[in-house]
This record gives structure tokens, C-alpha cells and sequence, in this order.
């Protein structure tokens, strides 16, 4: 969860609300999201990953022991995220930056992942452009599915003044909008849509 210098785009906790509940199809529907993730990890090669927008650590902790012997790092703005990532991911590097200004060199990173982060962002094609120059090989991309997310948001009585808009959503993309701005930069490699999401894989 990144955020501009701006307090509007604060949304440190735009996490939490599919991880912590006690919704058994939630909880059914982000089990699968995590399943379709490492099922096209474990179809590509590479010795190094990012989780850009790591949140608490929860994605690299469901894909630890696939993961835990490569070079791993995790970055995200929200101080109190990172402390907690640190103290979930022992075999990760873990620090707080901003996905606009990444602390990396250039291709540093045979894998780039950034899941439910975009949807957040004032400047997506900055951040695109930023994953691109520390992409080696792969990136793993997700976010919400328009207009399904927010059809699913109000089919539970959530965010109905909103029309079911998750606070914090700021870009809105349908899958074949998101397939058109993740091809500004990568080339696809497969389409994924696990209920209520879009999941790319691509390769520069």
C-alpha cells in the first residue's frame, strides 16, 4: 500500500478487509486468488523476487516455502506494514519505500510482484514505468476486476454510498483494461481471472 505526499491517498489498511474476515466465501475467494498466485510462480524460472506493496507479508508468506531459499525483498510505504512484514518474513529483506521510487538498481529483480496496489495509485503509469526498471524477467500483477468487484461489494451490503466502490479504489479496471495497460510495458504471458480479480503474468 503506497501512497502519494497527499493524506487522500493514504490507505495503509487497504488490505485488511479480505484478509481479516470471518466471511467463509471470502475467505474461499482469497484462497484461490492465493492458489492462482503461486500456481504461475511455480511456472517460471528465477533466482530473485520483489513484492512491491508488501503489505504485512501475508502473498510471501502463503508462497514461503517456494520462495524462501531465492534472494527475496518486500517493500511498502506504511511504516507500521513494513514492521509487521519484518516480523513475518524472516527470509525476506524488508523495507519501507515507495513504489515511484524504488531503492534498486535497474533489472534487479528476476520477479516483480504487485498485487492489489495499482487500483490504489494518483500515478499508475509512473508506477508501471518504476516496476519496469527494476524488472528482469517476470512481473505478477493483480487487481480488482470492474465491474465484478464492486457487483460482489453490493451483494453483500458493502460500500453501498459508494455503489460498492472499496475506500481507497481510485482506478477501475475492467480485464481486457488492464490486459491494454500492463501491454504499455510487458508482454503477457497469461490472464488469470479468479473471482473478483484480474492476475497477469508478463515478461519484459
Amino acid at each position: 500500500m503506497y501512497q502519494n505526499k497527499s493524506p487522500k491517498n493514504n490507505f495503509s489498511n487497504s488490505k485488511h478487509y479480505k484478509y481479516n474476515t470471518n466471511n467463509p466465501i471470502s475467505n474461499y475467494l482469497v484462497s484461490k486468488f492465493y492458489q492462482k498466485i503461486s500456481q504461475l510462480t511455480k511456472e517460471i524460472n528465477f533466482t530473485s523476487l520483489v513484492d512491491v506493496g508488501c503489505g504485512e507479508g501475508v502473498l510471501l508468506k502463503y508462497l514461503s516455502r517456494d520462495i524462501s531459499k531465492k534472494l527475496c525483498c518486500a517493500i511498502d510505504y506504511d511504516l507500521n506494514e513494513t514492521k509487521d512484514a519484518i516480523m513475518n518474513l524472516h527470509f525476506c529483506n524488508v523495507m519501507r519505500a515507495s513504489i515511484y521510487e524504488m531503492p534498486f538498481d535497474n533489472n534487479s529483480f528476476d520477479l516483480v510482484i504487485c498485487t492489489e496496489v495499482l487500483e490504489h495509485l494518483e500515478n499508475p503509469d509512473k508506477a508501471i514505468e518504476e516496476i519496469y526498471r527494476i524488472c528482469n524477467q517476470y512481473v505478477l500483477l493483480s487487481v480488482p476486476r470492474e465491474p465484478i468487484w464492486r457487483l460482489s461489494n453490493l451483494a453483500r451490503f458493502s460500500y453501498l454510498s459508494d455503489f460498492g466502490n472499496t475506500p481507497g479504489h481510485i482506478n477501475h479496471w475492467s480485464g481486457r483494461e488492464f490486459r491494454r495497460f500492463v501491454k504499455k510495458k510487458f508482454s503477457l504471458i497469461k490472464v488469470s481471472q479468479p473471482l473478483p480479480w484480474t492476475v497477469i503474468l508478463a515478461s519484459i
